[in-house]
């Protein structure tokens, strides 16, 4: 067991006979106790992903989901990319009903009624969101970085992939992949951190590890030239750019905290430079942003929504911030301003029990330790330019992966 106390909050963190990692953190703001299951998904084949899509809407739809519920209690699941996310809440006075309801979804059966209706439900979602010009983009881009679309980074498999699926696929599904070794539990609020990892990990004991396949290693990059490409689509309005590039290998914290900085200064905020230049000096975007994420690697992806009509000017002005970020970095000022605001964003989250449950399920999908909640900002607050400017090189335009998604008649098939 690890107990970790510092000025911004306390943490305990067990490992259970089965291999499952448990973390509790005490919040008293308000009543509540959340507990939300990360499970790591070591996914193969698109398959794959519809079946557990089809898993995760057995799960929301299980008895012991609607027993919380009357109860006053809150349930939701959803799969992102490689990852399955479990999270139930309830007042802290239910702590015995929110472990029970934990350990009967955790056993959940899957007869064929139960599959196919779950499965009409999530092929009309799919229907709905493979329609989003946004999810088109996501996918070009995700080619560009790998040379094809691997299953997991692919938003939503398609209805007719989902509607094939057989109650023997969830049940094997859920068999390789709900394995507590690939498990992290986080529980956040009005409860004795002890007391809670003691209730939780009695509740599933029964949860007994399985042979499964290893988690996999980050896939082999494309290399693709050119990295950017026009995805002609005819009569849109809007053209969604979607890039992504590798960020700096992480050997440690600082370089995590690194590419956080690198991100929030190129556009991570209102005043970040991506949002000055396209949004309040030229009014091409409301909505774009740099942000560094984590698929296999750590990443950078830049997003901007722009008109059509508009979209070769977004494109310049993406080409010159980039290269200009990526090769002088940040300015001291912007150094200072991005640090202090990435310490406040994770003061502000740490402060509340979604905030810090939320943050907790980000370290189990960035491969980070609870701690690092308190030692990225104190990482970050160590950062000099050259620091952040050895991560800004990796947002260079040659090393941008990516697609331009809209009418492209008067586009150029490719841009760098």
């Amino acid at each position: 067991m690890t107990v970790s106390t510092t000025r911004a909050f306390s943490l305990v963190t067990r490992r259970a006979a089965s291999g499952l990692t448990l973390t509790a953190s005490q919040l008293n703001t308000v009543p509540l106790l959340q507990a939300n299951l990360t499970v790591r998904l070591p996914i193969e084949t698109r398959a794959d992903t519809a079946a557990l899509e089809v898993l995760a809407a057995c799960w929301s739809s299980h008895p012991a989901g609607a027993r919380l519920e009357q109860q006053g209690g809150m349930v939701s699941v959803h799969r992102t990319r490689k990852w399955l996310m479990f999270s139930i809440l309830a007042t802290s006075d239910l702590l015995p009903l929110l472990a029970d309801t934990l350990t009967d979804v955790i056993h959940t059966q899957y007869p064929q009624q139960l599959v196919d209706a779950a499965a009409a439900k999530v092929a009309q979602q799919a229907t709905l969101v493979n329609a989003q010009p946004a999810v088109d983009s996501v996918r070009q881009m995700w080619t560009r970085f790998y040379g094809h679309l691997p299953p997991e980074a692919d938003p939503s498999p398609g209805a007719e992939e989902v509607l094939g699926v057989t109650a023997r696929q969830v049940t094997e599904a859920h068999r390789r992949f709900i394995v507590p070794q690939h498990a992290d539990l986080a529980l956040v609020g009005a409860a004795a951190p002890e007391y809670c990892l003691d209730r939780f990990e009695t509740a599933l004991t029964s949860w007994h590890p399985s042979r499964t396949a290893p988690l996999p290693a980050p896939r082999e990059l494309a290399g693709l030239s050119p990295g950017v490409v026009t995805c002609d689509r005819p009569g849109r309005q809007q053209t969604q750019i979607r890039l992504v590039s590798a960020a700096q290998p992480r050997t440690g914290i600082a370089d995590f905290a690194a590419n956080q900085v690198a991100a929030a200064v190129l556009g991570g905020s209102f005043s970040s430079r991506i949002n000055t230049v396209l949004r309040e000096e030229h009014g091409l975007a409301y909505r774009c942003k740099a942000a560094p994420d984590f698929i296999d690697r750590d990443v950078f992806i830049i997003e901007a929504d722009v008109t059509a009509a508009r979209a070769a000017e977004a494109m310049h002005h993406l080409h010159r911030l980039t290269e200009e970020f990526a090769t002088d970095g940040p300015t001291e000022e912007e150094l200072a301003a991005a640090v202090g605001f990435i310490t406040g964003t994770y003061a502000l989250n740490l402060g509340s029990q979604l905030g810090r449950v939320a943050l907790l399920n980000a370290c189990s999908t960035q491969q980070l330790p609870g701690t690092a909640l308190v030692d990225i900002p104190a990482a970050a607050a160590r950062l000099t330019v050259h620091d952040v400017r050895r991560a800004a090189a990796h947002c260079h335009p040659s090393r941008l992966r990516g697609a331009v998604c809209g009418e492209g008649e008067n586009l150029p098939d490719h841009w760098f």
